[in-house]
């Protein structure tokens, strides 16, 4: 990967994502697209015309064989991704995997194994682990600016047409709410908070089985709780919060590609005569109590201060980032990136895998059964 000349992608998948992909991939100065399959010849052709210099590869293997591919980008639905990272592997390729990286855990470690057996890169395609603002949230909370982090809230919703043959319906191709956009909040949690020790989901589902709508409590050590949820059906805001003992911190919405985060700070109580003055009083009401004193006046105005605003204009459309950490790593030799370990992967799929359990347990009724039933 040392050689001269760009990095070249070669996609398995040709659909929206492949597209965001490959127009983010186009502002990274050494690396380019060279092929692409998909099952649809029409979307490949498609792709073809959009991106020039691209050739359409006759079938998957004529792709993970290619020697004008480099690297093998993998964009097909979810159900595809354990088996498509695999066949490139097995033929030399290193790999670049949409999230959610696998079906399962268990499917996720193969694909791990495989890469490291063969010291091959690899990387679950989760973009907003490369993106600034997210890297300055990890900073900030890792710094205590928030001190210690208790509660994450995340939610990403969009309405979706039903449609029971499309990837986010189909259970065969791994549709449900939580494994396309809960994901998003699960990966979130975990780079903030750690690995949950428990977790408890609840889903209401759509006629075809997959979970329309999820919702989700995840508990973690040292007293630390995540609330998610995800949905197919409705439109949420998809803002993501993060409360301290001391503050909270506001990634904007989308919280999966914010171009801002704001930080709240909460001082401490000002007790003047043995009475406690509470942050309301500080920030509204303070500056009328003069009856306190001069201290408490000031530290009410320093509560309003207290807010800051971090802008992150986006460059492109966010693939970029994570397109040029691919080739940074490439071009340096590692085999995964710190920016999205494979460890880290395997231990979202473990957490989406319980909340899939718990979920289906947590479920209402089936015919026959009492309510409180375990299944």
């Amino acid at each position: 990967m040392s050689a001269p000349g760009p990095i070249r992608f070669g996609l398995i998948g040709a659909g929206r994502v492949a597209v965001d992909f490959a127009a983010g991939l186009s502002e990274v100065p050494d690396a380019a697209v060279s092929a692409v399959w998909s099952r649809s010849a029409d979307t490949a052709n498609q792709f073809v015309s959009r991106f020039p210099g691209t050739r359409r590869a006759v079938d998957t293997i004529d792709l993970v064989d290619a020697s004008d591919v480099d690297i093998v980008y993998v964009a097909t639905p979810h159900h595809r991704h354990a088996d498509d990272s695999l066949l490139a592997l097995r033929h030399g390729k290193p790999v670049l995997c949409e999230k959610p990286f696998a079906l399962s855990a268990a499917e996720a470690r193969t694909v791990v194994d495989e890469a490291r057996d063969r010291q091959l890169f690899c990387m679950e395609a989760m973009w907003m682990r490369c993106l600034p603002a997210i890297h300055r949230a990890k900073e900030l909370v890792d710094q205590g600016v928030i001190g210690e982090p208790r509660m994450l809230f995340a939610d990403f919703g969009a309405a979706t047409p039903y449609d029971p043959g499309s990837r986010f319906f189909d259970p065969e191709q791994g549709g449900g709410a939580l494994l396309d956009r809960g994901v998003y909040a699960v990966s979130l949690a975990h780079l903030l908070l750690g690995t949950p020790d428990s977790v408890v989901g609840l889903s209401s589902l759509a006629p075809t089985g997959v979970d329309e709508q999820m919702g989700a409590v995840l508990h973690f050590p040292r007293r630390r709780i995540a609330m998610i949820a995800a949905a197919l059906g409705t439109t949420t805001p998809s803002a993501a919060v993060i409360t301290g003992t001391s503050g909270q911190l506001h990634l904007a919405a989308p919280f999966y590609c914010p171009s801002r985060l704001s930080i709240a700070l909460t001082p401490l109580s000002v007790d003047e005569d043995s009475e406690t003055v509470s942050l309301k009083e500080r920030t509204a009401g303070a500056l009328k109590r003069t009856q306190f004193g001069g201290e408490v006046v000031r530290a009410a105005k320093a509560v309003l201060r207290r807010r800051t605003v971090e802008r992150f204009p986006m460059s492109g459309n966010g693939y970029g980032y994570e397109a040029a950490e691919v080739v940074r790593c490439l071009r340096a030799g590692l085999t995964e990136s710190p920016m999205m370990m494979l460890d880290d992967s395997v231990a979202v799929m473990e957490t989406l895998d319980l909340l899939h359990a718990s979920a289906e347990r947590a479920g209402p009724p089936r015919r026959g059964e009492k309510p409180g039933e375990i299944r």
